[in-house]
């Protein structure tokens, strides 16, 4: 009986070849660089915040820290919220140019507890980006940046959607975002150092402007100072994926370097977000490619 040929079942392996192809996702990200950055912190000087100022003198090596290792330009200037300040500034503005610039900033922040008790700081705030009230803060090609530090809600006169509309108004350059470090909603919040009332007035012009809402709280102000530093530097650490991925499989590469799995200075995969977070000095600097293979997870 004759042999019959041997034929290889090319179906098998095709089949088998397209559905890992199929499984295989990659994705690509470009780091984007943003206008140069016009910070004005507007800091409760009432009698109730002297623990949460010496917190956040204490630690803000940690945001020119971060500001320095992004290379952004940036302009720092600090007001209160006492409408008799008038939303003039403390001291000089700051660069990166600025010598002493970490203590002289934890200086500025170190406001005092002399203030008016029913804080203003969004009014103050409007003050402050004004170019007659402190002049030659504001760039014409800048992104303004108003970060709220207090421990009690907002009594300027008037509606947070007025203020929304001032400080749009108000910055002269690319545009506005507001950060309030401030109290949680609805009832405020403790910690072993300080309490704070809800500061409802701040968290919604920050909602209005997108900006970051950080609880005063905090028992780590480094935290929240580095959060807030990436923002205003507009790095972004967060990379979020287009298909749901088998977690085992992740591999990340920026600028075609592998880069490594750990909390410091490296990645991790939020599954909530399905999002890869750099942390520290890897996040990528503007303008890098970053590249994100993975299988897809069911």
């Amino acid at each position: 009986m004759p042999r019959r040929p041997f034929f290889l079942p090319f179906f098998a392996l095709a089949c088998s070849e397209y559905e890992v192809t199929n499984l295989t996702t990659e994705d690509s990200f470009t780091q984007t660089e943003e206008p140069p950055a016009d910070v004005l912190f507007v800091v409760d000087d009432s009698a109730s915040m002297a623990e949460e100022q010496q917190n956040l003198s204490a630690n803000f090596g940690a945001f020119l820290e971060l500001l320095g290792d992004t290379t952004a330009d940036f302009r720092l200037g600090v007001t209160t919220t006492d409408p008799a300040r008038g939303g003039v500034l403390v001291g000089a503005v700051l660069t990166p140019d600025s010598p002493d610039a970490v203590d002289t900033f934890a200086a500025q922040v170190a406001v005092g507890t002399s203030g008016a008790r029913d804080e203003q700081g969004l009014a103050m705030a409007v003050r402050g980006l004004r170019e007659d009230v402190n002049p030659d803060f504001l760039r014409e090609d800048g992104f303004a940046h108003v970060v709220f530090v207090s421990d009690e809600d907002d009594h300027s006169e008037g509606s947070v959607e007025s203020y929304v509309t001032a400080l749009k108004a108000g910055a002269i350059g690319e545009g506005v975002t507001a950060h309030a470090v401030v109290g949680d909603i609805p009832a405020g919040c403790m910690s072993g150092s300080s309490a704070a009332d809800a500061g409802t007035r701040y968290l919604e012009v920050a909602s209005a402007l997108e900006g970051l809402h950080e609880s005063i709280c905090a028992e780590d102000y480094a935290e929240v100072l580095q959060a807030l530093g990436l923002a205003v530097s507009g790095w972004n650490p967060v990379f979020p994926l287009s298909e749901l991925a088998a977690e085992a499989t992740l591999t990340v590469w920026v600028e075609d370097v592998k880069m490594p799995r750990r909390e410091a200075d490296g990645w991790t995969y939020s599954i909530g977000e399905n999002a890869i977070v750099f942390t520290g000095h890897a996040i990528p600097r503007p303008g890098m490619k970053v590249r994100v293979t993975y299988q897809r997870g069911t």
